[in-house]
Protein backbone atom coordinates (compact mmCIF):
# COMPACT_ATOMS: atom_id res chain seq x y z
CA UNK A 1 0.00 0.00 0.00
CA UNK A 2 1.22 3.69 -1.00
CA UNK A 3 2.58 6.17 1.47
CA UNK A 4 -1.03 8.26 0.71
CA UNK A 5 -3.01 5.66 1.28
CA UNK A 6 -1.92 4.94 4.48
CA UNK A 7 -1.81 8.31 5.70
CA UNK A 8 -4.87 8.91 3.91
CA UNK A 9 -6.83 6.11 6.00
CA UNK A 10 -5.31 7.59 9.00
CA UNK A 11 -6.23 10.53 9.12
CA UNK A 12 -10.20 9.34 7.93
CA UNK A 13 -9.70 6.94 10.26
CA UNK A 14 -9.43 10.04 13.34
CA UNK A 15 -11.84 11.71 11.43
CA UNK A 16 -14.35 8.73 11.85
CA UNK A 17 -13.81 8.32 15.54
CA UNK A 18 -14.44 12.40 16.28
CA UNK A 19 -17.31 11.98 14.17
CA UNK A 20 -19.22 9.60 16.11
CA UNK A 21 -18.21 10.99 19.38
CA UNK A 22 -19.84 14.08 17.83
CA UNK A 23 -22.96 11.94 17.22
CA UNK A 24 -22.82 10.62 20.51
CA UNK A 25 -22.89 13.75 21.95
CA UNK A 26 -25.97 15.01 19.64
CA UNK A 27 -28.16 11.67 20.53
CA UNK A 28 -27.55 12.91 23.89
CA UNK A 29 -28.56 15.93 24.23
CA UNK A 30 -31.05 15.60 21.76
CA UNK A 31 -30.33 18.34 19.12
CA UNK A 32 -31.65 19.34 15.61
CA UNK A 33 -33.11 15.97 13.60
CA UNK A 34 -31.20 18.78 10.85
CA UNK A 35 -27.90 18.48 12.40
CA UNK A 36 -28.26 14.81 12.95
CA UNK A 37 -28.74 14.12 9.62
CA UNK A 38 -25.70 16.09 8.51
CA UNK A 39 -23.39 14.35 10.69
CA UNK A 40 -24.27 11.15 9.36
CA UNK A 41 -23.88 12.14 6.15
CA UNK A 42 -20.63 12.95 7.01
CA UNK A 43 -19.74 9.98 8.30
CA UNK A 44 -20.28 8.18 5.40
CA UNK A 45 -18.35 10.10 3.04
CA UNK A 46 -15.65 10.00 5.15
CA UNK A 47 -16.28 5.79 5.05
CA UNK A 48 -16.15 6.12 1.43
CA UNK A 49 -13.33 7.84 0.69
CA UNK A 50 -11.28 5.04 3.12
CA UNK A 51 -12.64 2.30 1.01
CA UNK A 52 -11.30 4.11 -1.90
CA UNK A 53 -8.24 5.07 -0.47
CA UNK A 54 -7.34 1.14 1.05
CA UNK A 55 -7.33 0.11 -2.78
CA UNK A 56 -4.08 1.89 -3.87
CA UNK A 57 -1.42 -0.71 -3.44
CA UNK A 58 2.18 -0.32 -5.08
CA UNK A 59 4.37 -3.32 -5.52
CA UNK A 60 8.06 -3.21 -5.98
CA UNK A 61 9.55 -6.32 -8.45
CA UNK A 62 13.18 -6.96 -9.12
CA UNK A 63 14.82 -8.83 -11.38
CA UNK A 64 18.85 -9.28 -12.31
CA UNK A 65 19.24 -8.97 -15.89
CA UNK A 66 19.09 -6.08 -18.18
CA UNK A 67 15.83 -3.90 -19.67
CA UNK A 68 16.64 -5.93 -23.21
CA UNK A 69 16.84 -8.98 -21.90
CA UNK A 70 13.35 -11.33 -21.46
CA UNK A 71 13.43 -11.37 -18.33
CA UNK A 72 12.87 -7.81 -17.20
CA UNK A 73 10.48 -7.41 -20.66
CA UNK A 74 8.57 -10.14 -18.90
CA UNK A 75 8.67 -8.17 -15.43
CA UNK A 76 7.47 -5.05 -17.62
CA UNK A 77 4.51 -7.02 -19.38
CA UNK A 78 3.37 -8.55 -15.69
CA UNK A 79 3.52 -4.89 -14.18
CA UNK A 80 1.76 -3.55 -17.40
CA UNK A 81 -0.90 -6.06 -17.18
CA UNK A 82 -1.52 -5.41 -13.83
CA UNK A 83 -1.85 -1.92 -14.06
CA UNK A 84 -4.47 -2.48 -16.59
CA UNK A 85 -6.38 -4.63 -15.36
CA UNK A 86 -7.16 -3.55 -12.04
CA UNK A 87 -7.66 0.18 -13.39
CA UNK A 88 -4.44 1.63 -12.05
CA UNK A 89 -5.23 0.31 -8.21
CA UNK A 90 -2.37 -1.53 -8.39
CA UNK A 91 0.67 -0.80 -9.76
CA UNK A 92 4.11 -2.74 -10.13
CA UNK A 93 7.38 -0.47 -10.31
CA UNK A 94 10.16 -2.86 -11.87
CA UNK A 95 13.94 -2.10 -10.56
CA UNK A 96 16.42 -3.96 -13.06
CA UNK A 97 19.90 -5.45 -14.27
CA UNK A 98 20.56 -6.50 -10.11
CA UNK A 99 19.78 -2.79 -8.83
CA UNK A 100 18.05 -4.30 -5.82
CA UNK A 101 20.65 -7.15 -5.61
CA UNK A 102 21.10 -10.80 -7.00
CA UNK A 103 18.93 -13.30 -7.73
CA UNK A 104 19.72 -15.00 -3.68
CA UNK A 105 19.36 -11.68 -2.33
CA UNK A 106 15.74 -10.36 -3.82
CA UNK A 107 14.37 -13.72 -3.05
CA UNK A 108 15.20 -13.37 0.40
CA UNK A 109 14.00 -10.19 0.14
CA UNK A 110 10.67 -11.71 -1.04
CA UNK A 111 10.59 -13.68 1.70
CA UNK A 112 11.13 -11.02 4.58
CA UNK A 113 8.64 -9.14 2.76
CA UNK A 114 10.87 -6.14 1.59
CA UNK A 115 10.30 -7.01 -1.80
CA UNK A 116 7.11 -8.28 -3.35
CA UNK A 117 7.76 -9.74 -6.97
CA UNK A 118 10.87 -11.43 -8.96
CA UNK A 119 12.09 -13.87 -11.24
CA UNK A 120 15.12 -16.34 -10.07
CA UNK A 121 16.30 -18.93 -12.08
CA UNK A 122 15.31 -22.57 -10.59
CA UNK A 123 19.00 -23.14 -9.72
CA UNK A 124 18.63 -20.24 -7.15
CA UNK A 125 15.49 -21.95 -5.76
CA UNK A 126 17.26 -25.26 -4.83
CA UNK A 127 19.01 -23.58 -2.15
CA UNK A 128 15.16 -23.65 -0.39
CA UNK A 129 13.82 -26.77 -2.29
CA UNK A 130 17.13 -29.12 -3.67
CA UNK A 131 14.51 -30.62 -5.61
CA UNK A 132 14.42 -27.39 -8.29
CA UNK A 133 17.87 -29.30 -8.84
CA UNK A 134 15.80 -31.72 -11.08
CA UNK A 135 14.95 -28.73 -13.88
CA UNK A 136 18.80 -28.17 -14.12
CA UNK A 137 20.11 -31.57 -14.63
CA UNK A 138 22.34 -31.63 -17.74
CA UNK A 139 20.65 -32.77 -21.23
CA UNK A 140 17.23 -33.98 -20.32
CA UNK A 141 15.15 -31.45 -22.64
CA UNK A 142 15.30 -31.93 -25.94
CA UNK A 143 14.13 -28.19 -26.53
CA UNK A 144 11.55 -25.24 -25.61
CA UNK A 145 8.70 -27.05 -26.29
CA UNK A 146 9.62 -30.17 -24.51
CA UNK A 147 10.47 -28.32 -21.59
CA UNK A 148 7.01 -26.26 -21.65
CA UNK A 149 5.34 -29.37 -21.25
CA UNK A 150 6.76 -30.92 -18.46
CA UNK A 151 7.37 -27.31 -16.69
CA UNK A 152 3.16 -26.48 -17.49
CA UNK A 153 1.99 -30.28 -16.20
CA UNK A 154 1.42 -31.46 -13.30
CA UNK A 155 5.52 -32.00 -12.33
CA UNK A 156 6.45 -28.70 -12.61
CA UNK A 157 3.48 -27.33 -10.85
CA UNK A 158 4.39 -29.72 -7.77
CA UNK A 159 7.47 -27.73 -7.61
CA UNK A 160 6.05 -24.43 -7.54
CA UNK A 161 3.78 -25.02 -4.81
CA UNK A 162 6.42 -26.46 -2.62
CA UNK A 163 7.42 -22.98 -1.77
CA UNK A 164 4.00 -22.17 -0.25
CA UNK A 165 5.80 -22.71 2.85
CA UNK A 166 9.02 -20.93 2.37
CA UNK A 167 6.89 -17.59 2.34
CA UNK A 168 6.75 -17.73 -1.66
CA UNK A 169 4.50 -17.92 -3.90
CA UNK A 170 5.65 -19.52 -6.97
CA UNK A 171 3.35 -18.36 -9.54
CA UNK A 172 4.70 -19.42 -13.10
CA UNK A 173 7.67 -20.74 -15.06
CA UNK A 174 9.83 -18.12 -17.90
CA UNK A 175 12.24 -18.85 -19.84
CA UNK A 176 15.77 -17.93 -19.64
CA UNK A 177 16.86 -20.98 -22.41
CA UNK A 178 19.31 -23.25 -22.93
CA UNK A 179 22.48 -22.40 -22.27
CA UNK A 180 26.01 -22.79 -24.08
CA UNK A 181 29.72 -21.77 -22.98
CA UNK A 182 32.07 -19.38 -24.10
CA UNK A 183 35.60 -18.59 -23.50
CA UNK A 184 38.41 -16.92 -24.24
CA UNK A 185 41.31 -19.27 -24.99
CA UNK A 186 39.89 -21.91 -27.07
CA UNK A 187 36.71 -23.49 -29.33
CA UNK A 188 35.08 -26.27 -27.35
CA UNK A 189 34.71 -28.98 -30.04
CA UNK A 190 35.40 -32.09 -27.97
CA UNK A 191 35.36 -32.93 -24.24
CA UNK A 192 38.88 -32.76 -23.77
CA UNK A 193 38.59 -29.01 -24.75
CA UNK A 194 36.34 -28.38 -21.58
CA UNK A 195 39.70 -29.81 -19.37
CA UNK A 196 41.38 -27.31 -17.15
CA UNK A 197 39.62 -23.88 -18.56
CA UNK A 198 38.29 -21.85 -15.42
CA UNK A 199 34.57 -21.54 -15.84
CA UNK A 200 32.16 -19.23 -14.11
CA UNK A 201 28.95 -21.00 -12.97
CA UNK A 202 25.93 -20.33 -10.76
CA UNK A 203 26.26 -20.19 -7.15
CA UNK A 204 24.87 -23.78 -7.23
CA UNK A 205 25.90 -27.61 -6.69
CA UNK A 206 24.78 -28.87 -9.52
CA UNK A 207 26.61 -26.80 -11.92
CA UNK A 208 29.58 -26.95 -9.80
CA UNK A 209 29.77 -30.35 -10.05
CA UNK A 210 28.61 -30.40 -13.29
CA UNK A 211 31.85 -28.57 -14.78
CA UNK A 212 34.15 -29.84 -12.42
CA UNK A 213 32.47 -33.35 -13.98
CA UNK A 214 33.27 -32.21 -17.28
CA UNK A 215 37.40 -31.31 -16.64
CA UNK A 216 37.10 -27.57 -15.83
CA UNK A 217 37.55 -25.54 -13.06
CA UNK A 218 34.35 -23.96 -11.95
CA UNK A 219 34.63 -21.18 -10.05
CA UNK A 220 31.22 -20.09 -8.79
CA UNK A 221 30.08 -16.43 -8.30
CA UNK A 222 27.34 -13.56 -9.05
CA UNK A 223 26.80 -13.18 -12.92
CA UNK A 224 26.91 -9.56 -11.97
CA UNK A 225 30.43 -9.63 -11.36
CA UNK A 226 31.29 -11.86 -14.20
CA UNK A 227 32.37 -9.50 -16.85
CA UNK A 228 34.85 -7.98 -14.63
CA UNK A 229 36.05 -11.61 -13.99
CA UNK A 230 36.35 -12.16 -17.60
CA UNK A 231 38.03 -8.96 -18.58
CA UNK A 232 40.78 -9.72 -15.95
CA UNK A 233 40.94 -13.43 -16.65
CA UNK A 234 40.24 -14.23 -13.59
CA UNK A 235 38.16 -16.79 -15.51
CA UNK A 236 38.45 -18.20 -18.62
CA UNK A 237 34.94 -18.35 -19.49
CA UNK A 238 30.99 -19.26 -18.51
CA UNK A 239 28.23 -20.76 -19.54
CA UNK A 240 24.59 -19.01 -20.60
CA UNK A 241 21.84 -18.75 -22.74
CA UNK A 242 22.41 -16.29 -25.79
CA UNK A 243 20.07 -13.22 -24.28
CA UNK A 244 22.66 -13.49 -21.50
CA UNK A 245 25.70 -13.24 -23.10
CA UNK A 246 24.07 -10.49 -25.78
CA UNK A 247 22.83 -8.36 -22.87
CA UNK A 248 25.59 -8.68 -20.57
CA UNK A 249 28.01 -7.59 -23.51
CA UNK A 250 30.12 -10.79 -22.70
CA UNK A 251 31.80 -10.98 -26.54
CA UNK A 252 33.42 -8.04 -25.85
CA UNK A 253 35.69 -9.87 -23.44
CA UNK A 254 35.22 -13.84 -25.09
CA UNK A 255 36.07 -14.98 -28.65
CA UNK A 256 34.76 -18.29 -28.47
CA UNK A 257 30.91 -19.25 -28.34
CA UNK A 258 30.68 -23.03 -27.90
CA UNK A 259 27.01 -24.19 -29.13
CA UNK A 260 26.96 -26.79 -26.65
CA UNK A 261 23.21 -26.67 -25.07
CA UNK A 262 24.14 -28.38 -21.95
CA UNK A 263 21.23 -27.52 -19.84
CA UNK A 264 17.75 -25.68 -19.93
CA UNK A 265 17.77 -22.93 -17.92
CA UNK A 266 14.26 -21.75 -16.74
CA UNK A 267 13.11 -19.10 -14.16
CA UNK A 268 10.19 -19.14 -11.96
CA UNK A 269 8.00 -15.49 -11.65
CA UNK A 270 7.66 -15.62 -7.73
CA UNK A 271 5.49 -13.18 -5.19
CA UNK A 272 5.83 -12.71 -1.65
CA UNK A 273 3.30 -14.69 0.62
CA UNK A 274 3.01 -11.75 2.70
CA UNK A 275 1.84 -9.12 -0.20
CA UNK A 276 -0.19 -12.12 -2.02
CA UNK A 277 -2.40 -12.31 1.49
CA UNK A 278 -2.39 -8.31 1.37
CA UNK A 279 -4.90 -8.81 -1.29
CA UNK A 280 -8.12 -9.69 -1.28
CA UNK A 281 -9.18 -12.64 -3.93
CA UNK A 282 -10.19 -11.07 -6.59
CA UNK A 283 -7.08 -9.06 -6.31
CA UNK A 284 -5.13 -12.34 -6.23
CA UNK A 285 -6.87 -14.19 -9.44
CA UNK A 286 -5.99 -10.88 -10.95
CA UNK A 287 -2.60 -11.30 -10.72
CA UNK A 288 -2.30 -14.94 -11.33
CA UNK A 289 -4.33 -14.27 -14.88
CA UNK A 290 -1.77 -11.28 -15.38
CA UNK A 291 1.17 -13.86 -14.40
CA UNK A 292 -0.02 -16.58 -17.30
CA UNK A 293 -0.53 -13.58 -19.98
CA UNK A 294 2.72 -12.37 -18.94
CA UNK A 295 4.64 -15.67 -19.37
CA UNK A 296 3.41 -16.72 -22.65
CA UNK A 297 4.95 -13.58 -24.06
CA UNK A 298 7.98 -13.96 -22.14
CA UNK A 299 8.86 -17.07 -23.40
CA UNK A 300 7.65 -16.17 -27.11
CA UNK A 301 10.55 -12.95 -26.60
CA UNK A 302 12.78 -15.20 -25.11
CA UNK A 303 12.56 -17.49 -28.39
CA UNK A 304 12.56 -14.87 -30.65
CA UNK A 305 15.76 -13.25 -29.22
CA UNK A 306 17.69 -16.38 -28.79
CA UNK A 307 17.35 -17.12 -32.59
CA UNK A 308 17.64 -13.48 -33.21
CA UNK A 309 20.82 -12.92 -31.52
CA UNK A 310 22.40 -16.04 -32.63
CA UNK A 311 23.06 -14.35 -35.83
CA UNK A 312 24.23 -11.06 -33.97
CA UNK A 313 26.80 -13.28 -31.98
CA UNK A 314 28.58 -15.16 -34.59
CA UNK A 315 29.77 -11.78 -36.58
CA UNK A 316 30.95 -11.13 -33.02
CA UNK A 317 32.57 -14.05 -32.13
CA UNK A 318 33.77 -17.54 -33.70
CA UNK A 319 31.04 -19.33 -32.92
CA UNK A 320 31.13 -23.49 -33.72
CA UNK A 321 28.04 -25.82 -33.67
CA UNK A 322 29.16 -29.07 -30.89
CA UNK A 323 28.60 -32.51 -32.30
CA UNK A 324 25.38 -34.40 -31.25
CA UNK A 325 28.32 -37.42 -30.93
CA UNK A 326 30.37 -34.82 -28.39
CA UNK A 327 26.99 -33.92 -26.06
CA UNK A 328 26.62 -37.55 -26.11
CA UNK A 329 30.16 -38.16 -24.41
CA UNK A 330 29.64 -34.87 -22.47
CA UNK A 331 26.48 -36.89 -21.09
CA UNK A 332 28.35 -40.35 -20.82
CA UNK A 333 30.96 -37.95 -18.96
CA UNK A 334 28.13 -36.26 -15.87
CA UNK A 335 26.65 -39.57 -15.58
CA UNK A 336 28.14 -40.00 -12.05
CA UNK A 337 27.37 -36.20 -11.43
CA UNK A 338 23.56 -36.86 -12.61
CA UNK A 339 23.32 -40.27 -10.41
CA UNK A 340 24.81 -38.64 -7.44
CA UNK A 341 22.47 -35.25 -7.61
CA UNK A 342 19.12 -37.62 -8.83
CA UNK A 343 19.72 -39.55 -5.52
CA UNK A 344 19.31 -36.72 -3.44
CA UNK A 345 15.86 -35.90 -4.64
CA UNK A 346 12.82 -36.77 -3.19
CA UNK A 347 12.14 -40.14 -5.05
CA UNK A 348 8.46 -39.33 -5.93
CA UNK A 349 9.53 -36.19 -7.21
CA UNK A 350 11.99 -37.70 -9.87
CA UNK A 351 9.64 -40.61 -10.95
CA UNK A 352 6.78 -38.03 -11.48
CA UNK A 353 9.31 -35.77 -13.51
CA UNK A 354 11.06 -38.82 -15.03
CA UNK A 355 7.68 -39.87 -16.60
CA UNK A 356 6.98 -36.16 -17.59
CA UNK A 357 9.89 -35.54 -19.55
CA UNK A 358 9.37 -39.41 -21.76
CA UNK A 359 5.49 -38.66 -21.85
CA UNK A 360 5.79 -34.89 -23.41
CA UNK A 361 8.32 -36.84 -26.03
Amino acid sequence: MTTTATTAIATTTASITTTCKEFAMLTRHALSHKALIKTVSALGLMLTFATTAHAEITARMGTSLPDAHPQTLGAKKFAQLIEERSDGEITVKVFSNGILGNDVNMTSMLQSGTLDFTVPSTATLSSLNPDFNIVSLPFQFDDSTHADAVLDGEAGRALLASLDDKQLVALEYWENGFRHMTNSRRPIETLEDIEGLKIRTMQNALYIDLFNGLGANAVPMSVNELFTAMETRTVDGQENPYTVIDAKRFFEVQKYLSRTAHAYDALVLVASAGFMQSLDEAQRQLVREAAREATLYQREQSRALNEELLSALEKKMAVNVVADSERQRMREALAPVIEQHTQALDADVVTQFQTALADAR
